[in-house]
């Protein structure tokens, strides 16, 4: 009996340390998906990855457009086969600022970023943009600067930049698929030798 308990000892490290052997290294949080999309695995949304795509695909001269105009432009956003696209919320705008850029509060995102995730995106403007997230005051908005990290009103009748969000299902990665397997391969194994040693 005591072999038997010094086994499942041995078998329970042996998994332990398969498990920190195969555990996922920690991936960046954005990642390119390609068809224009960034994906923020911290906030389970993607961002488009031009930052002033309404100007870039003709939809404006300039990207600079109403609060209104922002909603209508969003609303009607086709992109990678997506069209549940909506505006940003200002939490949303910070996450990706200093979490992502790697931005530091009162300094333009062009001064200060972490490059790597900076080059994923393109156009992003050292101005002023729309946000989704509702100021107190009748007629005015929540707007993200990305030329300081902040948040402040402004009427919704300002002309601002806009650029676009949805949300994701998680989906699991490989390697919790290979960890899970592994776990019920090890369950199974431990199971038929308690079967055997019974007998």
């Amino acid at each position: 009996m005591n072999k038997q308990y010094s086994f499942r000892n041995f078998c329970a490290g042996l998994f332990v340390a398969a498990s920190m052997i195969c555990a996922p290294t920690v991936q960046a949080a954005l990642q390119d998906l390609g068809n224009g999309i960034i994906l923020d695995t911290d906030l389970g949304i993607e961002w488009l990855a031009d930052a002033n795509y309404s100007r870039t695909s003709g939809y404006n001269t300039t990207g600079v457009m109403t609060w209104n105009a922002a909603n209508k432009w969003v609303d009607q956003l086709n992109v990678g086969g997506y069209n549940d696209w909506r505006l940003p919320t200002t939490d949303e705008f910070s996450h990706l600022f200093y979490d992502e850029l790697d931005g530091v509060g009162s300094w333009s995102i062009y001064a200060i970023h972490n490059n790597t995730n900076f080059a994923l995106f393109k156009n992003i403007q050292n101005d002023l943009y729309w946000t989704d997230t509702p100021a107190n005051d009748a007629g005015k908005q929540l707007i993200f600067n990305f030329n300081g990290g902040y948040s402040i009103t402004a009427s919704e009748s300002a002309g601002l930049y806009a650029t676009a969000v949805r949300a994701v299902t998680a989906v699991p990665e490989p390697e919790a698929y290979a960890m899970l397997l592994g776990g019920l391969g090890l369950m199974g194994f431990m199971a038929r030798r308690r079967k055997i040693s019974f007998r």
